[in-house]
């Protein structure tokens, strides 16, 4: 068989492939399944064994997550919130002891919750909440996801939040290298004071602003940012293979239906439009695995 009569049979409806381009066969697409996932399966072996060459490229950091946040709030109208180190200093004690006792949970396997942790760090609540996700490319993806998700959104929008506070945390859960990332939202509760109120001094915005800046940069230094560059993306490979397949199926797929019309070719069986529609779902299921999570 010449390259020529190959290409032919591979890809163009013939007599040879029953008329049916032959990368469309219903056990072609089980071949591409099975490859598909020894490829998959394969370089997240390789990656435990090569994490410098191999590995999920990473870029979070708590500047960008507080930014993200606060331009999420403001475009609701919402007053943005104040990074607070305590609450910086219980969501890095959260993300330790989630990977010191191997869990993905907001309570602990021993029964703790947000709110110990919360009040552990010096931080006197009235309202409390935390968002978590895990396993994320970049900080707006983060925040973005969080958005998508109704009761993540609720916690981010909350009126009632004054302060926040981030870890992202890089370590070993569940046997994976995995970045943690912690928010953690609150409001201190307010002391009653019989003395009389003192007068209002008006703090000018920018002054405002730079003290701000100058408590990111400073949480940022210390709580963490995340940032990994391996010489090769599998999150990024692994995407430009599922949407490779996916062009090059739905390109014979169409050109299989203009030929089959003008050609005026009768099939007994004609389900290859079902057969592709799974296989792309298939695909994009697959190309999803390594997508951040939420809790």
């Amino acid at each position: 068989m010449t390259i020529s009569s190959l290409a032919v049979h591979l890809f163009l409806p013939h007599h040879s492939n029953n008329h049916r381009a032959k990368v469309l066969h219903i056990d072609a697409l089980f071949i591409y399944v099975l490859l598909f996932g020894l490829f998959y399966f394969g370089t997240n072996a390789l990656e435990r064994r090569m994490p410098d060459v191999l590995g999920y490229a990473t870029d979070i950091h708590v500047e960008k997550l507080i930014a993200a946040t606060n331009a999420k709030r403001q475009a609701a109208g919402l007053a943005p919130l104040s990074l607070d180190t305590e609450l910086s200093e219980a969501a890095r004690k959260k993300a330790a002891d989630m990977f010191a006792k191997n869990y993905w949970a907001h309570n602990s396997p021993t029964g703790r919750t947000p709110w110990e942790f919360v009040s552990g760090a010096g931080y006197s609540y009235a309202v409390a909440g935390e968002n978590l996700a895990k396993n994320f490319s970049d900080s707006q993806s983060v925040v973005d996801a969080w958005m998508a998700s109704p009761t993540h959104r609720e916690n981010l929008m909350k009126a009632s939040y004054r302060d926040i506070g981030f870890a992202v945390v890089n370590g070993i859960l569940n046997g994976e290298e995995t970045t943690l990332v912690v928010q953690m939202f609150g409001s201190r509760v307010r002391p009653v004071s019989t003395l009389q109120p003192s007068p209002q001094v008006a703090v000018p915005p920018l002054a405002a602003v730079s003290d701000q800046a100058a408590a990111v940069k400073a949480a940022a230094s210390v709580y963490d940012r995340v940032t990994k560059k391996p010489k090769i993306d599998i999150g990024l490979l692994n995407r430009t293979i599922v949407y490779f397949f996916i062009g090059i199926l739905l390109g014979v797929l169409g050109v299989d239906a203009w030929l089959t019309a003008r050609r005026r070719i009768v099939r007994v069986a004609g389900h290859s439009i079902a057969h592709i529609a799974f296989f792309v779902a298939l695909l994009i299921v697959a190309g999803s695995l390594q997508r951040g999570s939420l809790l």
